[in-house]
């Protein structure tokens, strides 16, 4: 099994270098965990991210995670996430048409299957997530063609998305936990597939930080961010 796990994960020197129009940005969480039992946690977040080159706010969340260890090698979990997105729309003559914010209900079930090889854990998650996007009516709305209008409803929708990620980490000494993983996301065919490679740097049992670099590639038509570049980080409190 570990031939399989090395081999998909060196998936990732095909990976494209950054191209002029490819996209920039900074994603930022903190987080705190709290170890309940020997087999139950909780976990919960907040995160900020941008896009643009860094220039756009593009996200605030809260999200909230339950997890119990089913066993030494299998860890269930469950969650839920509001998201605080920024939308905006442009015309084919790049005239903004509509710019707001909107929130966002997602709610996920995970199961994270995990074996490790001296120093080298390698982890598969599967993950089903759902995400409610409710009716929102934006004002000073601008038509496609340019046409001014007073406001625009947009209608509530939802998405279910079945995620898969494949990673390694290495242990490297008690300080570094470097790792790289590759993530599919799958709605009605494949919607994007992200690559990252980065490290844990754990400073005792309470304090630690995560570093990484993260590219993202689209497939579905709904996503029009095209190829994006991003640099993570991230700070966990735990007690």
């Amino acid at each position: 099994m570990c031939k399989y796990y090395v081999a998909a994960l060196l998936l990732m020197g095909s990976m494209p270098t950054m191209a002029q129009s490819d996209d920039f940005g900074l994603w930022s969480e903190v987080n705190l965990e709290k170890k309940l039992s020997k087999k139950w946690s909780l976990d919960a977040g907040v995160e900020y991210r941008n896009r643009d080159n860094m220039k756009t706010a593009d996200r605030w969340s809260f999200g909230v995670d339950a997890n119990y260890k089913l066993t030494n090698w299998l860890k269930l979990s469950a969650g839920y996430s509001l998201l605080n997105d920024h939308y905006y729309k442009l015309n084919d003559s790049g005239k903004k048409y509509a710019d707001y914010w909107g929130l966002r209900h997602r709610f996920n079930v995970s199961a994270t299957a995990s074996q490790s090889f001296g120093n080298l854990t390698l982890s598969l998650r599967e993950r089903w997530q759902y995400t409610y996007t409710p009716e929102t009516t934006v004002q000073r709305y601008y038509t496609a063609n340019g046409t001014e209008a007073d406001e625009h409803t947009y209608s509530g929708k939802g998405k279910n998305v079945w995620r898969n990620r494949l990673q390694a980490k290495y242990k490297l000494g008690n300080l570094f936990r470097p790792y790289a993983n590759v993530e599919t996301y799958l709605s009605n065919g494949w919607d994007k597939i992200r690559y990252a490679v980065g490290t844990e740097l754990r400073l005792n049992k309470q304090h630690s930080f995560d570093i990484k670099y993260m590219y993202q590639h689209p497939f579905g038509q709904d996503d029009t961010d095209g190829n994006r570049h991003i640099l993570g980080l991230g700070y966990t409190y735990k007690f």
